[in-house]
């Protein structure tokens, strides 16, 4: 082994742990989430929205053990736990692997780094110091560039973390919030519509097409009273009536009565084409044709 090979071997350590570190913070805040949303029942207030309602009652997996709402859960703290993993380790300095081989194996202080930097160069002080560094690393423990305190504070965190994830499924435990408190919640919060913006049944509505004032009528006002033949008729419209009627529209149209002609006489008529002037020969052929038509 020289000296390249054994700092690229412990390189490659170092980042096998950041990884198993990334790991953990990863799996942790995935269970701390899943649990938090299900106390929070914010299974239930998506189920409200029209986009999963339908998917309320469905279950997954073998013998449908898995709830939509619990695979619901879990794609959302997959997500979070992802962006928050990836926004903690976004600023994650590189590891410079030499002095930190020398920070945790002081007799290599100093020698390692002028090992390294003299590789290509042999002679016998060069070689010299080449020996000692290789034999002290061949000693080296790779498991010592493991951050044992980090590493012992993410697994106490992951088994914490595991304990409330199943005692919050098994016992199916649950805060007293539904999804009307938060919808309740939503509408107290400026600037997001509300009770405050629902129309009231006492408005006036205005009416297209219609005329007096501006187009506006007071569905709801005071019902306006006339009196027909001794008898008071009130002519006010109830809510939403006469919305469906287009402009000269008064009622349905009846078909045009028709009335039959009288039945009249059938008699003879002389053919206003017929002329007198026939074929030289033939006028009393002709005639005679003609007069037995006419008696047919």
């Amino acid at each position: 082994m020289d000296i390249d090979g054994f700092i690229r071997k412990q390189e490659a350590t170092v980042n096998k742990y950041h990884r198993i570190y990334k790991i953990l913070d990863f799996s942790i805040i995935a269970l701390i989430s899943f649990s938090l949303l299900k106390i929070l029942n914010i299974d239930k207030l998506l189920f409200t929205y029209r986009t999963f309602e339908l998917y309320a009652d469905s279950t997954y997996g073998p013998e449908g053990i898995i709830p939509a709402g619990s695979l619901l859960l879990a794609a959302i703290s997959i997500f979070i736990a992802l962006f928050l993993t990836i926004a903690i380790h976004l600023r994650d300095k590189k590891v410079q692997i030499v002095p930190l081989i020398e920070k945790k194996f002081p007799p290599l202080n100093e020698k390692l780094r002028t090992a390294n930097d003299n590789r290509n160069i042999h002679n016998i002080i060069v070689d010299e110091l080449m020996s000692n560094v290789l034999e002290i690393a061949s000693k080296v423990n790779s498991s010592e560039l493991l951050e044992k305190k980090r590493f012992k504070t993410s697994m106490a965190l992951l088994v914490a973390s595991l304990m409330i994830f199943a005692l919050v499924n098994v016992s199916d435990y649950r805060s007293d919030y539904t999804p009307e408190d938060y919808n309740e919640l939503l509408e107290n919060i400026p600037g997001i519509s509300g009770k405050e913006n629902a129309t009231s049944p006492d408005e006036s509505f205005t009416l297209e097409g219609s005329s007096g004032n501006g187009g506006e009528e007071d569905l709801m006002g005071e019902p306006a009273i006339i009196v027909v033949e001794g008898e008071e008729v009130d002519l006010s419209l109830p809510p939403g009536a006469g919305t469906g009627f287009t402009a000269g529209e008064e009622g349905e149209e009846q078909p045009p009565e028709f009335e039959s002609s009288s039945a009249y006489e059938v008699g003879l008529m002389s053919s206003p084409a017929y002329y007198e002037q026939l074929p030289e020969g033939y006028e009393s052929i002709i005639k005679e044709y003609f007069e037995e038509m006419a008696k047919n």
